[in-house]
């Protein structure tokens, strides 16, 4: 049985909003199938080792990268628990893995009344018919700001047209990147440091990385900035619709 929800998404977008006109530090981050996994391995009975391997594969961890494994892994536990707001799956029927979503919500104890829906990201989606959100408050979210990006896409020109600016973007590899683009303690803490060393004022930043938005939003937080992880949904602000099903089947009601 999955978790309530302590607010909707109408209400979490009102919040951030309020945290950019107040300048409130703020992480609103999402616990999917591949961090239920990092997690969840070796005590929530269930999750098998090949389902942890893969996820390393998924994320580009090497196998044998034992101390980064678990450096990231309390990382993760960490980030969870100081979010300011948590989205978890309120679905499990798509996901054996989000069968384990509530014993791993209960395990680490976090903070019920932090949760949200995991789907919140999807109030950033793009139309694909023009270059607004699917939610005008999400498009206020995004309009007349300095912004900081997490991701390897170039969205500059869509956000130059809501009247913003990238201050400042870093990127970690694609999932499944490859034996040549592994990360490892010493590119992750590079970027901590790089997102650190930032001087400009930046409204908020929005983050699509995978697991590492999780642990890099609580260190934005943690330097007085507000952190969103909309993940696949920053897709649509580069145009690219084919990631997801359901971004799949948005576009496909453009035609």
């Amino acid at each position: 049985m999955s978790e309530k929800i302590a607010i909707d998404n109408q209400t979490l977008l009102n919040v951030i909003d309020e945290s950019i006109k107040n300048k409130l530090s703020l992480s609103v981050i999402r616990k999917g199938d591949g961090e239920n996994v990092i997690i969840g391995y070796k005590i929530i009975k269930g999750i098998k080792t090949i389902k942890y391997l893969r996820k390393l594969r998924h994320f580009n961890i090497r196998y044998y990268d034992i101390k980064f494994q678990k450096y990231f892994r309390k990382e993760l536990i960490q980030s969870f628990r100081n979010a300011d707001y948590l989205g978890i799956a309120i679905d499990y029927s798509y996901s054996s893995i989000r069968q384990f979503d509530s014993a791993i919500t209960n395990y680490y104890e976090l903070d019920k009344k932090k949760l949200v829906d995991s789907h919140f990201h999807l109030e950033f989606v793009k139309n694909p018919a023009n270059n607004n959100l699917i939610n005008p408050i999400a498009q206020k979210l995004i309009s007349n700001k300095k912004i900081g990006i997490i991701s390897h896409l170039n969205i500059s020109k869509f956000l130059k047209y809501h009247n913003s600016e990238i201050v400042a973007q870093f990127s970690i590899p694609k999932r499944d990147a490859g034996i040549f683009n592994k990360m490892n303690m010493k590119k992750f803490k590079k970027i901590i440091n790089s997102i650190k060393s930032v001087k400009e004022d930046i409204d908020i930043w929005f983050l699509a990385a995978g697991a590492y938005a999780k642990p890099l939003s609580n260190y934005i937080k943690q330097y007085n900035g507000i952190a969103i992880d909309i993940g696949s949904a920053i897709d649509t602000w580069a145009g690219e619709y084919h990631s997801r099903k359901y971004l799949r089947e948005l576009e496909s009601k453009k035609h």
